[in-house]
């Protein structure tokens, strides 16, 4: 049960704004499939948003209060946001060469 405890989520909340509703799942896929860690240890929620925006949260339940650990998290968040951003720029622009 501890385990559970500790066990760490990643939520992506992918923006879908201007995209045809038969486009949104594949797309969803394609984004999910370029940007889910390989080793990780938790559960990652994909969320589709009425938005441009896109953007990836980690809730960790266990509390954290070392500010070490905190600037530690808010940079392994930030180079996944800018990854992620990366990653569906590049989406959008093979999608307009199709």
């Amino acid at each position: 049960m501890e385990m559970e405890k500790d066990k760490k989520i990643i939520v992506i909340y992918i923006g879908v704004e201007g995209l045809a509703m038969t486009q949104i799942e594949s797309y969803i896929h394609q984004v999910s499939r370029k940007i889910t860690p390989s080793t990780f240890e938790g559960e990652i929620i994909i969320i589709p948003i009425h938005s441009r925006d896109t953007r990836i949260e980690c809730i960790n339940p266990k509390y954290v209060t070392s500010e070490a650990l905190i600037n530690e998290h808010n940079k392994l968040m930030n180079e996944l946001n800018s990854e992620l951003q990366h990653q569906i720029i590049e989406l959008k622009r093979n999608k307009k060469d199709e």
